[in-house]
């Protein structure tokens, strides 16, 4: 009698907690009503699609049904991913199994993305049925899925790096307000392009889930999502780090290389002036990071950099955990990135983009001037003021802004406002743009110098535990710390 088939379980390569999460994920009732909803819908719809021959209707809803789980339903699956785990006290447990913080988190994300890239196979027979009814680029419509699925576990990580975040309302502004907004984009996008006879040539859609690009398209694509996950990953794994955690110099040090690489590409191919725009918004989240670390207290991670000598030292200044050394560091990349939009593009380009540089420094003063300074985690005070700076302030000014436009009058007064002068110089007159720019640059810079003396303060705090790292490597032998 033969026996019983072995029955086959994940690999032992993979880690713990991917296989964790994944298996609780896979027997939830949400992924099993999805699975079956999904597959119900398409199975009508390619049953239409026979019947119309592709219709563009009929195409438009499979595109839909498609991004709305693989772009939404799914990567919202990571909301309290984190934060359950915070309120339950079971991360503390999973740290005792030795699983690292970075560990941590991406088990959380790639259980998500792995039902994500499951959905999006089941998904891809009813895309061959109806390539057989004819009327349907097979390859193209295949691109398209992928870069769903590519998106989606950007938004995905995206949404684990949030769900640190213990705030519920936080979290459900932070989310659902893009959605709400991209909705009501999206729905104006599908009313024009219905006026007006179908939709636009060159928007994003036709370009980056069409495969108009062609290989360096997706190869770009591909590495920026690659990039985008491992940022959000890792900045949702410093929050749950302990603090004698080195992850920041990893996660800096992959950022800068990932920042000169886009410009090295804009230089190397000659796309420097697209390169220098994508630059400088990767540049704010670069920012957004650096700048909401806690300074830390923990002597040995000073003493990691000061057993490297002198080369250490040096680099303590731009890779050790703290927003201090986040401040300098931010100032490189500021500095990087400005000379080289004033090189590609223009030099008033480039002051804009040191203004919005200076807006960031703002948010980050106004956190370490009030009280939130003592938060255990300064991303939550550091979005709240940049809601509030951003979206509130911001509209006002905005609707200050239109009756001066309509008078053919220069908004001086946005000059008072990093966030606002972009508006204000746009809608300037000629004449008055050259020192319109100059005084905005001129006010923008008191936030990176009230954040400088902020910083002396906080670096002044952590002497201690410096000097302390001093001594364990290097004894009574003379010298001091910085």
């Amino acid at each position: 009698m033969n026996a019983a088939p072995a029955i086959m379980d994940f690999p032992d390569r993979l880690s713990p907690m991917v296989v964790k999460e994944l298996r609780q994920g896979l027997r939830t009732r949400l992924f099993g009503g999805v699975l079956l909803t999904l597959h119900m819908m398409l199975v009508l719809l390619t049953l239409m699609s026979g019947g119309a021959e592709n219709a563009a209707v009929v195409s438009g809803w499979f595109d839909g049904i498609a991004t709305l789980v693989l772009c939404i339903i799914m990567p919202l699956r990571g909301f309290s991913a984190v934060a359950d785990e915070l309120k339950s006290g079971t991360l503390d447990m999973l740290a005792l199994t030795r699983l690292s913080a970075g560990r941590i988190i991406f088990g959380k994300w790639a259980a998500i993305a792995s039902q994500s890239l499951l959905l999006m196979l089941s998904i891809m027979p009813y895309v061959v049925a109806r390539f057989v009814f004819g009327g349907l680029d097979l390859f193209g419509e295949i691109t398209a899925l992928f870069y769903k699925w590519l998106i989606g576990v950007v938004i995905a990580a995206v949404i684990v790096a949030l769900s640190t975040q213990r705030q519920f309302w936080l979290r459900a502004v932070v989310v659902f307000l893009p959605l709400m907004m991209g909705g009501c984009g999206a729905a104006s996008f599908i009313m024009v392009s219905r006026m007006g006879g179908g939709m636009p040539p060159g928007t994003v859609f036709t370009v980056f889930t069409k495969s108009g690009g062609g290989s360096s398209t997706l190869l770009m694509g591909v590495g920026m999502a690659a990039w985008a996950i491992f940022f959000f990953l890792s900045l949702a794994a410093t929050r749950i780090a302990p603090a004698a955690s080195l992850l920041s110099v990893i996660k800096r040090s992959v950022n800068l290389v990932m920042l000169l690489s886009l410009l090295l590409l804009g230089w190397l191919t000659g796309s420097g002036a697209d390169m220098s725009m994508m630059a400088a918004g990767v540049l704010s989240l670069l920012m957004m990071d650096a700048l909401t670390e806690r300074v830390n207290d923990v002597p040995s991670v000073y003493a990691a950099f000061y057993q490297r000598g002198w080369p250490g030292r040096v680099a303590l200044w731009l890779l050790a955990p703290g927003w201090v050394t986040g401040l300098v560091y931010t100032a490189l990349l500021v500095a990087l990135v400005t000379v080289y939009v004033g090189w590609t593009r223009s030099v008033e380009e480039a002051k804009l983009v040191a203004v919005r540089a200076a807006g960031t420094w703002m948010i980050a003063a106004l956190v370490q001037l009030f009280s939130t300074r003592k938060s255990r985690d300064l991303l939550p005070p550091f979005i709240i003021f940049w809601l509030f700076v951003n979206v509130v302030v911001a509209t006002l000014g905005s609707l200050l802004l239109m009756p001066l436009a309509m008078r053919s009058n220069s908004a001086w007064f946005t000059c008072a406002l990093p966030q606002l002068l972009p508006a204000g110089y746009a809608m300037a007159q000629p004449g008055d743009k050259a020192a319109f720019l100059d005084l905005g640059m001129l006010t923008a810079c008191i936030w990176p110098a009230v954040l400088l003396i902020a910083a002396v303060f906080a670096w002044r705090h952590a002497r201690g535990a410096r000097q302390e790292g001093w001594r364990m490597i290097h004894g009574d032998q003379g010298g001091a710390a910085l």
